[in-house]
């Protein structure tokens, strides 16, 4: 064996010398809970009046940025697979022709939601399914409208570890239908935040 050859066998072993006692330490285990809330951008197609004579008012259907929150509680039942409880909530106050429209969306949805789990980022992937809550009125005084229907969302993200207890969200982003309002359906989400953990699931 030549002296370059031994060199590279040595540097070899020192290697896996110092990985395999790490490896099964990030590999084999996964919070048993994640915390998550962050700022959320939600693209949606709302309910819009306005004046169409001095005293009546009539409505369209607009497509709007929403600004707003959300929240999930995550129960992972192992390293890749766990059930999502998702909150969100998001706002708006537009003008149309002088008219003042006050827009809320509601969501509270749960699925399941699976991951890949490397040392430092965490990308995962979900369904989730539940009820959406829409919300219009017309500020200071006019018609008001309000609606529950069904909603779900697909979509994923990635995570970004800090060590220990809590890692950055840095982005998810989300397909979201629901016909509250009997609006069109198709909504999409983009959200960012922080994560905490808490426990150990093997």
């Amino acid at each position: 064996m030549t002296q370059k050859n031994f060199r590279i066998q040595s540097v070899l072993q020192l290697f896996l010398f110092l990985l395999f006692p790490v490896t099964p330490c990030i590999a084999q285990t996964a919070p048993a809970w994640e915390f998550f809330g962050g700022y959320s951008l939600q693209r949606s197609h709302v309910r819009e009046y306005y004046k169409s004579s001095p005293i009546l008012y009539t409505f369209r259907d607009a497509s709007i940025n929403l600004d707003g929150w959300k929240a999930s509680v995550t129960e992972n039942r192992n390293r890749w697979f766990g059930g999502t409880l998702d909150l969100s909530g998001h706002y708006k106050t537009p003008q149309l022709l002088g008219t003042t429209n006050q827009e809320r969306m509601f969501a509270i949805l749960y699925g399941p939601r699976i991951f890949y789990r490397m040392p430092w980022v965490v990308p995962f992937a979900h369904v989730l399914m539940g009820a959406a809550h829409a919300d219009v009125r017309v500020t200071p005084a006019g018609p008001h409208d309000s609606d529950f229907a069904f909603a779900m969302a697909a979509g994923g993200g990635v995570d970004l570890n800090l060590g220990g207890r809590a890692a950055v969200r840095l982005f998810q982003a989300e397909y979201f239908r629901t016909k509250a309002l009997g609006t069109r359906p198709d909504h999409y989400r983009a959200s960012a935040g922080m994560v905490f953990y808490l426990g150990e699931r093997e």
